[in-house]
């Protein structure tokens, strides 16, 4: 007796880098430029954070009064 779902395939699988490569070069090239978007998005994100991180920390910074404007 097994859950259900166990040994389905999944309807939506994230492809590995493996059948990356065998794609034809523009569509890689639109692959791995899409994965660069995700990443500078994430980085940006990140970015943003820290300086509101260390702003609240410092004072020099205050969410609250930003928010209720």
């Amino acid at each position: 007796m097994s859950a259900p779902g166990i040994g389905k395939q999944p309807r939506l699988a994230v492809p590995d880098f493996a059948s990356v490569t065998r794609l034809p070069k523009p569509i890689k090239a639109l692959v791995y430029l899409a994965m660069l978007a995700v990443l500078t998005v994430a980085v940006v994100g990140a970015l943003l954070a820290t300086v509101v991180i260390i702003g609240e920390v410092t004072g020099s910074l205050e969410i609250a009064t930003i928010m209720s404007r």
